[in-house]
């Protein structure tokens, strides 16, 4: 995610894709859900790190093999290979943090959907009879095993010390890649993803299953044996940070998924301990405790902890209701009061909620909710903006995003982030000042607080879209 420091950027120009049957007056409601899950999807296979993207596939995005190059671990003498993964977002950086957020929000719309995915994305390993949406999460927990430590502490990211000019192809990017310190918060997401993944690999590839829940284990020793070890830019690097104060969330999370897939009543004891009430109801890279929730409750191991799956549900309700009234009473038909930088995101986050809520106690509430979220995503909003590239003849056509400043075309299937009332950046600042905060959006490759992307939007919109989809909603 592009830092608010950076003002290397330039304007450029759009093509288009369209997709049949997507007008933001007059949504389609199954079509609409089905027919965007395949892009949405195929987002994180175009935004491939270290790997050749070939024009068959690819098309204008295609891409010799980028940052192969061995990465200096910053303020040390030592080189890795660390090559793999997913750009984060409008940018080439890998950021754990987030790409574990983006990891877990694939993961759970499997798990609760699966019919909803093909192997027919049209990537490299589609028709090889697995899912493509699980093909494209093991091509990242691959990049992650690349960021653990011996000890079990993983690195917090890998990017270049700036970011380079915003119509820079991947391969344009030559700079120095360095290796950020480990954080207890990239460690206990760490730990949680692949502990999650292990158990889905298991008939897949055995191997591999067990190598996931090796590295988990190892991490969440790490953690066991740590302080919090917060992370903060080292001097001289401008590149997201992803910075978190708080690491219980994280531990949480990692101590539900490792009781998910060992049994083993230590880490539901620490999971129990570790409970936070109703701040582990968020779905946010920040604040990963829904994610502990919902694998702890909705996973196939029950929780033998009754008092602490009664917490759970009982909260996970409470923030539901919570959400629907705030829905209710929005002149804009939905929860968020405040538009942050990425409010599309916290809006799809609190859809998680309302989904899961749903899930433990059918209510229409939440799913009416559930549909105006959708529905302000996909152009019902005071902008008319279908806000995911590619959808419609309203989609955004300038993304801060360098492939589509690149090749000057929005790059499809992608969610920018939305009005930010904040106006981060001088784009914002310039053009929106005095807007409501709802209209605080620009379709403009200068508005990286706005327009940028990122593989955890599209994760999480592609849970909500596949859950919708299934839901007949």
């Amino acid at each position: 995610m592009e830092s608010i420091t950076n003002q290397n950027i330039t304007p450029a120009f759009y093509g288009m894709h369209h997709a049949q049957g997507l007008t933001h007056g007059n949504i389609q409601r199954g079509h609409m859900t089905q027919s965007l899950i395949k892009p949405v999807g195929r987002m994180f296979y175009l935004q491939r790190c270290g790997v050749a993207l070939d024009a068959a596939r690819a098309g204008v995005f295609s891409h010799p093999a980028c940052h192969t190059a061995p990465a200096r671990v910053f303020g040390s003498d030592t080189f890795l290979h660390v090559s793999g993964g997913w750009h984060d977002a409008g940018d080439y950086g890998r950021y754990v943090v987030p790409a574990c957020k983006a990891v877990a929000d694939l993961l759970l719309a499997f798990r609760a959907a699966p019919e909803a995915f093909g192997d027919d994305w049209d990537i490299p390993e589609s028709g090889n009879g697995v899912a493509d949406v699980l093909d494209e999460v093991r091509f990242e927990l691959e990049w992650l095993f690349k960021m653990q430590r011996d000890d079990g502490g993983v690195y917090h990211k890998v990017t270049c010390a700036y970011f380079p000019d915003i119509t820079a192809n991947p391969q344009d990017e030559t700079a120095d890649q360095f290796i950020s310190p480990v954080s207890t918060t990239a460690t206990g997401d760490f730990s949680a993803v692949m502990a999650m993944a292990a158990p889905l690999y298991e008939s897949i590839d055995r191997t591999f299953a067990k190598k996931c829940l090796r590295a988990s284990v190892n991490a969440y020793e790490f953690l066991k044996h740590s302080k919090p070890l917060p992370f903060h830019n080292p001097a001289g690097m401008v590149t997201g940070e992803y910075g978190d104060e708080t690491d219980a969330d994280e531990r949480y999370f990692a101590a539900c998924a490792l009781y998910q897939a060992t049994g083993q009543s230590y880490y539901l004891s620490d999971a129990a301990a570790l409970y936070q009430g109703g701040r582990s109801a968020d779905f946010g890279w920040a604040n990963m405790g829904g994610y502990g929730n919902a694998v702890l409750y909705f996973g196939a191991r029950a929780c033998e902890d009754d008092f602490l799956a009664g917490r759970i549900r009982a909260d996970l309700l409470a923030t539901a209701e919570r959400i629907a009234e705030r829905t209710e009473n929005s002149p804009l038909g939905i929860s968020i009061t405040e538009f942050l930088w990425g409010s599309n995101m916290y809006l799809l986050n609190d859809t998680m909620t309302l989904l899961m809520a749903n899930d433990v106690q059918e209510n229409e509430r939440y799913l009416a909710a559930a549909r105006a979220h959708l529905r302000y995503i996909l152009g019902g909003n005071p902008l008319g903006v279908n806000f995911v590239t590619g959808a419609d003849e309203t989609s955004p056509k300038q993304p801060h995003h360098r492939p589509s400043a690149a090749t000057g075309r929005a790059m499809p299937g992608m969610l920018v982030g939305g009005p930010d009332e904040s106006l981060h950046d001088l784009a914002a600042k310039t053009l929106l000042a005095g807007k409501p905060a709802a209209e605080c959006y620009i379709d403009s490759v200068e508005s990286y607080s706005t327009n940028e992307t990122a593989i955890y939007w599209n994760s999480v919109l592609l849970y909500v879209l596949t859950r919708m989809n299934k839901l007949g909603a």
